[in-house]
């Protein structure tokens, strides 16, 4: 029997008394309206709770689908990073020495303490090209292409669909290169 149920046989026992004091009959409806009060009070409460459960299972649904973007995003990233020739501890102080003591931010042009300012790319020349494919902008350093001395073609990929955004022949550079001496 449910709790609505048991407050209906209440009311039908007290109907079903005789009592020869109206008081006490009047006392007991009065209890048992209060009752009635609880009963409705704490159906609303189990229906809150009820919503508020779907709620935190839907946000912790969301959470599990944002925690696997994240995963996506940081595997593209660590990619990325690897085909950027980038280490993590690229990411931290430019001049290469610890500068938790002095105030540059870990941006050296404006240290005044003792270490150099050292930037790989500083004289770099950025290249920007449009993904055929989703339309993505992808940026890399014209270096990059030098870097790969043992390879003849260097293709860069994008990052967002994998698709060849720009490939270097080494083979064409060299030709070039031995004209232009003769």
């Amino acid at each position: 029997m449910d709790i609505y149920t048991k407050m209906a046989y209440l009311r039908g026992m007290l109907d079903g008394m005789d009592f020869e004091d109206k008081k006490e009959k009047k006392l007991f409806a009065a209890m048992l309206d209060i009752l009635d009060e609880l009963v409705e009070a704490v159906d609303d409460l189990d229906e809150e709770l009820e919503e508020m459960q779907e709620y935190v299972e839907s946000i912790d649904e969301d959470l599990e689908d944002a925690e696997e973007l994240l995963d996506i995003i940081d595997e593209d990233l660590d990619l990325v990073e690897e085909m950027l020739g980038i280490e993590d501890e690229d990411f931290g102080c430019t001049c290469g020495s610890d500068c938790d003591d002095c105030d540059c931010e870990d941006d050296c042009d404006e240290c005044e303490c003792d270490c150099e300012f050292e930037d790989d790319y500083e004289d770099d020349e950025i290249i920007e090209v449009e993904c055929p494919e989703c339309g993505e902008t992808v940026c890399f350093f014209d270096t990059m292409l030098d870097e790969e001395e043992e390879a003849e073609v260097v293709e860069i990929l994008c990052p967002k669909c994998d698709a060849v955004v720009y490939t270097f022949e080494r083979d064409l550079i060299i030709e070039e290169e031995e004209e232009d001496e003769e």
